[in-house]
């Protein structure tokens, strides 16, 4: 049986990538290595083979001289059982189809008539040049893709190319990697000999160079560093965390990340069997140490055909089951209360204060009651900051020691229920504002101010999201969202105000307030209008991570056309729904900071803050 190896990244990546010598002459085994990859911006593929030498010495110092050669999905074929010796029976195969390059390699072997059992249609467009039993299998998906109107394996359909592969796999054995440009496709032979593995690899990569055996692969360049990569192989690297495909699945992979999961029905069931009684613990993402995701959007994409599918999340289990979620009101009422104390070694003198805690009464959110309560002699005013928060300002010119604010309130928070099919028309990126909306929009389309170097790493890694959901907006909006959750740890005491959002991107690590700030500017540089929202969180029984809620919680709202500002949680991978209560908005942290102040006279010394948040829901 033959090696595969294929690669996908989020981003442009220059990956080098070694054959060293595979013979196995009690087993007649042959040399011979193969690999096609996409040039950044192109859909016509590259491809370089060599039927005989079992080294690729020259292979990994052409593609490292070439400075141009940037690519973000990359096919691999190490031949180890060949007939012959011809480049044109040499993997990856290679067709042009539907405007674009097709690229497949195989590993097995189909018996029988072939030109029986996968006819190919009359003509010399679906002729092999070769008599390989693969590139029959490759001429004859491709017709049948033709044959369905489809140019590309999203138009096919995931679930139609499964039934295909499907049926391909009655003739004999057949691991399978193929490629359009923008999908990645990896199938395992349903009796499941050899197996076939994956592994997603999240930056910062603690291993730039992974190994197997004959097979290298290298992302140490310094471009790479924060490339999310998947790769797909036939030899689980020198890693741990790989995850063998299941017999007859087929995983779906665009842009560094699984898109689609078809399982065969026996598949299914042998799932389900493992998975035992469901507990709480499902869809918990283990040891990334954050919150799990209270709810996941829907699918960006609804793949034709009936077969079964499932969610490609870590809850594979729980969606196989197809239990209920997790039941959550479209409506809470919630108690928030907020104390803030401070305490000074020497007495303060003289100082002004200003406190937005005061929740928004809107259409989706109702303020039934709200005190504030800040213990101290002073004069106090109120007013609306130029964000439309509500801002209680406080001026005292007596000394004390300490000083405690109160906040207790009582909201109806409702859930937006968006009907997108109901929109004048469906979002796309990029959006186009008419210019008096992009003025009115401007505070929320200027991201925050960085090295150019940087702003182009985010604005690749912002393109990856739109390129991954074929440029629909709130697929990418949701993916975004979730991404973060699943891909960056929550790590109190990591960072502080001054972090930046490159330093969270490269880091991949944060707490609320980073996560929101990456994401409104990864929305801003794709021309999305995004502002930062400070509010609380009802953490309750759905949430892993309580500390969220004994705190003010940070979140993202972004404007979208004919529907206005929605909420996205990248901390728990949500939208914000009736667990979030709304208080103030801004461009960043400092517009809608719940309290700050300057102290004018004294106050020398230690000082100390303490802070306690509650969140309850009424009745409870």
């Amino acid at each position: 049986m033959s090696e595969l190896l294929a690669l996908s990244f989020d981003g442009p990546a220059s990956p080098e990538i070694s054959f060293s010598e595979v013979v196995d002459h009690a087993a007649h085994l042959a040399s011979g290595w193969g690999v096609a990859w996409y040039p950044i911006g192109e859909q016509a593929a590259a491809v370089l083979r060599n039927p005989l030498a079992g080294r690729s010495e020259g292979l990994t110092a052409l593609l490292r001289d070439w400075d141009r050669f940037r690519t973000t999905l990359v096919l691999a074929h190490l031949r180890g059982a060949a007939k012959r010796s011809a480049y044109r029976d040499t993997h990856p195969f290679e067709r042009n189809f539907g405007g674009r390059s097709w690229v497949l390699a195989h590993s097995g072997d189909l018996r029988g008539d072939l030109a029986f059992q996968l006819p190919l249609p009359a003509g010399p467009a679906y002729e092999p040049v070769g008599s390989t039993d693969t590139e029959h299998l490759f001429n004859w998906l491709l017709a049948s893709a033709a044959e369905r109107g489809a140019s590309s394996l999203y138009e096919l359909g995931y679930d139609n190319l499964a039934g295909l592969l499907a049926r391909a796999n009655d003739l004999g054995t057949m691991n399978l990697t193929l490629a359009d440009g923008d999908d990645l496709v990896a199938y395992r032979d349903r009796n499941g000999s050899p197996p076939l593995w994956w592994r997603r690899h999240i930056p910062p990569h603690e291993v730039h160079r992974l190994g197997a055996q004959g097979i290298a692969v290298d992302f140490s360049d310094a471009q790479d560093a924060n490339r999310t990569l998947l790769i797909v192989s036939s030899l689980p690297f020198d890693a741990e965390g790989w995850t063998a495909l299941e017999p007859g699945e087929v995983l779906v992979v665009r842009r560094g990340a699984v898109v689609h999961r078809h399982l065969a029905d026996h598949a299914v069931a042998s799932l389900v069997r493992a998975a035992g009684p469901r507990s709480e613990a499902d869809g918990a993402t283990a040891g990334r140490e954050r919150p799990p995701a209270p709810g996941r959007p829907a699918d960006a994409q609804a793949p034709l055909g009936e077969a079964p599918s499932i969610d490609p999340t870590p809850r594979l289990v729980a969606s196989v089951r197809a239990a209920a979620p997790v039941s959550r009101p479209l409506a809470r009422t919630l108690n928030v209360f907020h104390r803030t104390t401070y305490r000074y070694e020497q007495p303060v003198e003289r100082s002004s204060h200003r406190y937005r805690l005061t929740p928004t009464t809107d259409g989706l959110q109702t303020v039934l009651d709200h005190e504030l309560a800040i213990i101290a002699d002073g004069t106090r005013f109120r007013y609306e900051d130029v964000f439309g928060n509500q801002v209680n300002g406080f001026e005292i010119s007596s000394p004390y020691t300490e000083l405690t604010i109160e906040a207790q309130s009582t909201v109806e928070v409702r859930e937006s229920i968006d009907r997108p099919d109901l929109l004048p028309e469906r979002g796309t990126l990029p959006l186009v504002w008419m210019p008096w909306q992009r003025q009115m929009m401007s505070p929320y389309l200027l991201p925050v101010e960085l090295p150019e170097n940087q702003l182009v790493e985010l604005a690749e890694f912002a393109g990856s999201f739109v390129q991954r959901n074929r440029a629909d907006l709130l697929a990418t909006l949701d993916d975004i969202n979730t991404t973060i959750n699943s891909d960056f740890r929550y790590k109190q005491g990591f960072t502080t105000l001054e972090t930046t959002p490159y330093e969270v991107y490269t880091e991949r690590a944060g707490v609320c307030q980073d996560f929101a700030n990456l994401m409104i500017c990864v929305c801003r540089l794709l021309n999305l209008p995004a502002r930062y929202r400070v509010g609380y969180i009802f953490t309750g029984v759905d949430y892993e991570n309580t500390v969220q809620s004994e705190a003010s919680h940070a979140w993202v709202e972004v404007y979208l056309p004919y529907l206005g500002w929605r909420g996205y949680d990248p901390t728990n991978g949500c939208r914000a729904n009736a667990d979030h209560v709304r208080v103030a908005c801004g461009r960043n942290y400092r517009d809608a900071t719940p309290s700050s102040g300057v102290i004018h006279r004294g106050g020398g010394g230690t000082e100390t803050l303490e802070i306690e948040v509650r969140v309850s829901e009424t009745g409870s």
